[in-house]
């Protein structure tokens, strides 16, 4: 017996879905189907692809050098099926992101990647920095936009684009528009969670000059910190480019302070394996962007 298209399509969805049942309906078969393929598979490999954890399913470390080629495999066959153009792309291409960026920067650059690969699928996950950290490592991205550090072994880093995060405040209150760093020790402050490359970013800028701030709530959601802001909770921290609509109409202010809060917004990907066609043209086209 000879390893299938089909084990290796279950075996891709399972990876991204955490799930048989939920891979089976992506590729449109039975869930029973779907875990004779998956069996049949591990067979022919002599090993375990997933194990379980709660509910989801893991992958292996020995099926993380699998689902590359198997990408790889896949993406091939779908570009032979295109053949009738040999500079259209098609297939699925799974895309791990900060908050600021999968919000912001992403939607534009898939839209134009779209209106020139009609036939790509995109899925784009969302999360802070250390989720998209996640999604490399468990093989659900191929790609990943990140605003905060990686320095992990198996992950290749590179510099995209330059960010400024700045920081805002209600336009319901009065302040000076200069804050100093007793304005900013005083101050309440909505923060983003813990794992944020945002929350970093501003640490880190505080340096010795603040050991602690007065954090009244953290909050996993970007839109959650910008109502929260305006509705006079405290004072906030976020990318310049997520604020533009709030200040536009007149809901924040935006204070200059001490603060050195430029950042790099960074694309990783895995270490020591190629990109399938889709995510590697889809990485140049983000890295033409010239400045924000």
């Amino acid at each position: 017996m000879r390893i299938t298209l089909r084990q290796l399509q279950i075996f891709e969805a399972v990876v991204h879905t955490g799930s048989v049942t939920a891979a089976a309906e992506m590729v449109s078969i039975s869930q029973p189907a779907a875990s004779q393929a998956l069996r049949e598979l591990e067979a022919l490999l002599g090993q375990s692809l997933f194990r379980r954890h709660g509910k989801r399913l893991q992958i292996t470390p020995q099926a993380r050098h699998l689902l590359p080629q198997a990408r790889a495999v896949l993406s091939q066959i779908e570009q032979i099926e295109s053949m009738g153009n040999e500079d259209e792309l098609s297939g699925s291409l799974h895309i791990a992101a900060s908050v600021s960026i999968g919000n912001y920067l992403l939607p534009e650059q898939m839209s134009i990647f779209k209106q020139k690969h009609t036939n790509i699928r995109f899925n784009l996950d969302i999360g802070n920095t250390q989720h998209v950290i996640q999604q490399l490592l468990t093989g659900k991205a191929e790609v990943g936009f990140i605003e905060g550090y990686c320095q992990h072994a198996e992950l290749m880093t590179k510099v995209w684009l330059k960010d400024e995060l700045v920081v805002f405040g209600s336009a319901q209150e009065t302040r000076s528009e200069n804050l100093s760093w007793n304005d900013l020790q005083e101050a309440d402050w909505v923060m983003r969670e813990a794992g944020s490359g945002t929350r970093n970013i501003l640490e880190q800028a505080m340096g010795k000059n603040i050991t602690q701030l007065n954090v009244v709530i953290s909050l996993a959601h970007m839109e959650a910190v910008k109502q929260a802001v305006i509705h006079k909770m405290g004072l906030g921290c976020l990318s310049r480019i997520a604020l533009s609509q709030e200040r536009n109409a007149g809901l924040i202010n935006l204070y200059q302070t001490p603060l050195e809060l430029n950042r790099n917004l960074l694309i990783i990907t895995p270490k020591n394996t190629a990109l399938t066609k889709n995510a590697q043209n889809f990485v140049d086209q983000c890295y033409a962007i010239p400045s924000l």
